[in-house]
């Protein structure tokens, strides 16, 4: 059975997020563009020794404390995953879907959490975010 982190936790681990998140350094390749996320995130996994690994490795790192507590940043996603998973026949194709959508609602995230431009907008990440995981702590409890 995972722990769950509590408040202090999963706040210190958005607030390292966004700390590694706003200060990554794109520097190192000057004369490449990515023309999405996506890209930038297929160039991460398949180019060995690129010169964003140590950053990319400590946001992985985040996002592995804030899996559980991460949302759905849309409705259609959301609908995606859910119908994804109704047409599984065996346990190997749901970890398939639970992987990849995974990886997209970590690109998600990071993708929202980059066009954040008010305190507002943070704020309401980490309600989100604790809400997702006083539920959590709700459900772990009423099973006991």
């Amino acid at each position: 059975m995972s722990t769950l982190l509590t408040k202090q936790q999963l706040e210190n681990h958005l607030y390292q997020f966004r700390h590694i998140l706003s200060h990554f350094d794109y520097s190192p390749i000057k004369n490449v563009r990515f023309l999405n996320l996506e890209s930038f995130f297929t160039y991460m996994d398949t180019v060995e020794g690129n010169p964003f690994q140590k950053q990319y490795i400590e946001l992985q790192k985040e996002l592995d404390h804030l899996q559980p507590y991460l949302p759905f940043v849309s409705s259609k996603r959301a609908k995606d995953f859910l119908d994804a998973l109704s047409t599984c026949s065996d346990d190997n194709e749901i970890e398939k879907i639970k992987k990849d959508y995974t990886n997209k609602l970590r690109q998600d995230f990071i993708n929202v959490s980059r066009t954040i431009t008010s305190e507002d907008e943070w704020k309401n990440i980490l309600t989100t975010c604790e809400e997702i995981r006083v539920r959590k702590e709700e459900m772990l409890l009423a099973l006991h």
